[in-house]
């Protein structure tokens, strides 16, 4: 308490009292719940007894400890609640987590059954319905470093009943066919060495469990996406970095009850996706196909510090079954939007980056010029916060587009009878946001 009070009042004297305005003992109070959460917190305790600590999924769309949906059907919610023994907790035994299930009448919430779960903590919680059922993924954190224990449950006739155990480092639940349903995704490291398994349902009654191992010498899983692959065939594209740092993106996607990895039928794709750090795997231009970012030297620069890169962005051909470089772009990651460079600029167009400014400017690339800043600049892009557009408009640019709160704008630098000079249409069309 002391140290809290101290806390605030130091507060108090740096900034100022007329910045507060709530008290000591508001700070105190501990976060309000509803009230059907408060009458089932009532009704664990008046069904367990009150030394206990509710439990909260430490990731994930559900960070309650009560997750209150229809778990059966019946258009009537039951509750899950998660909690510990108030012994274990203060003792550091690691006495596994407890769900409970409640169903709710007239009466209120009710105590229907109760079961002890995996682990010491609740990771994540997952529900997947499929109209007349539903299915309860619970991931539980353990002692193991980098493993948790996955558990699926079906709620029937007032008994929690598990359909499926197992572990994983990472879990998600993604539609990676596109078929309208999630699956469950599980990522699994062991060393260096990474797997992914699919579990999919698309009645909730009957199931498809399929694994594939990723390439060896894994750091870590940076990033995952899901989108289209090529015509109607969807994937989950994984970003991950090597033990040199470098990323790469694997590709998984499900063929019936197979999970097919590209790198396993041609192990030189993986290594045409290889990227220093950043650069993830994202369908920028909103079209579904998700694109692979690889980098390429805007001209006039050799590398190392200050260098300029374009990024090429690969998708996969189904008939000439390898990546293809589907556009070249500036994309940098301290920006939040991609140019798409129009072809009649290939080979003919530099970029030059004012790091004060956040400026882009595009010049028409000349070997015979001494430095970049001397060839003809063609036009300037800047993405800049909504609220300090103005002052860009006062300055000769024009709007391209806004979105949230970042407005984008350009500038004409060279005269209208440039032929590498776009029209507005041009640079709107080729501009896509990533914020």
């Amino acid at each position: 308490m002391k140290r809290i009070l101290l806390i605030v009042l130091s507060c108090l004297l740096l900034t100022g009292c007329e910045a507060f305005t709530f008290s000591v003992d508001e700070l105190l109070v501990a976060p309000s719940i509803s009230d059907d959460q408060a009458a089932l917190k009532q009704a664990l305790y008046d069904n367990v007894g009150q030394s206990v600590t509710l439990a909260y999924p430490q990731s994930g769309d559900y960070r309650s400890a009560f997750v209150i949906e229809d778990l059966d059907g019946d258009d009537n919610d039951e509750a899950l609640v998660f909690y510990t023994a108030s012994s274990a907790t203060a003792s550091g035994t690691g006495e596994n987590v407890r769900v409970a299930v409640f169903d709710k009448d007239s009466g209120g919430w009710h105590a229907m059954y109760e079961i002890a779960g995996g682990g010491s903590s609740v990771d994540t919680v997952i529900v997947l319905n499929y109209g007349d059922v539903t299915d309860i993924v619970i991931g539980y954190g353990t002692s193991v470093h980098d493993e948790s224990v996955v558990s699926i449950y079906r709620y029937e006739n007032g008994v929690l009943r598990s359909t499926y155990d197992g572990w994983y480092t990472t879990m998600i639940s993604a539609d990676i066919d596109l078929c309208g349903t999630d699956e469950i995704v599980l990522f699994k490291k062991s060393g260096t060495s990474v797997s992914v398994g699919v579990i999919k349902s698309s009645d909730g009654l009957s199931y498809v469990t399929a694994e594939r191992t990723l390439t060896s010498s894994v750091s870590e899983i940076t990033d995952y996406v899901c989108g289209i692959l090529y015509g109607e065939t969807g994937a989950l594209f994984i970003d991950i970095t090597d033990e040199d740092g470098y990323l790469l993106t694997e590709v998984v996607y499900l063929t019936g009850d197979t999970l097919t990895c590209l790198s396993s039928m041609d192990s030189e794709l993986l290594w045409t996706t290889e990227r220093t750090g950043g650069y993830l795997s994202m369908d920028y231009d909103g079209d579904g196909v998700v694109e692979i970012p690889t980098l390429g030297l805007f001209s006039g620069y050799s590398g190392g510090s200050g260098a300029e890169y374009m990024v090429n962005w690969l998708s996969y051909s189904e008939e000439e079954l390898t990546f293809v470089t589907e556009s070249s772009t500036y994309y940098s990651l301290s920006d939040t939007f991609v140019f798409k460079l129009p072809s009649r600029w290939t080979n003919f167009v530099s970029v030059i980056h004012d790091s004060d400014t956040g400026e882009i400017t595009f010049v028409e690339y000349d070997r015979t010029a001494d430095s970049l800043s001397d060839m003809t600049k063609l036009l300037s892009i800047i993405s800049v916060s909504s609220r300090n557009a103005d002052a860009y408009l006062d300055d000769g640019y024009t709007l391209i587009k806004e979105t949230g709160s970042m407005s984008y704008l350009y500038k004409k630098l060279a005269d209208d009878d440039e032929p590498l000079l776009l029209t507005p249409d041009e640079i709107s069309d080729n501009l896509y946001t990533t914020d």
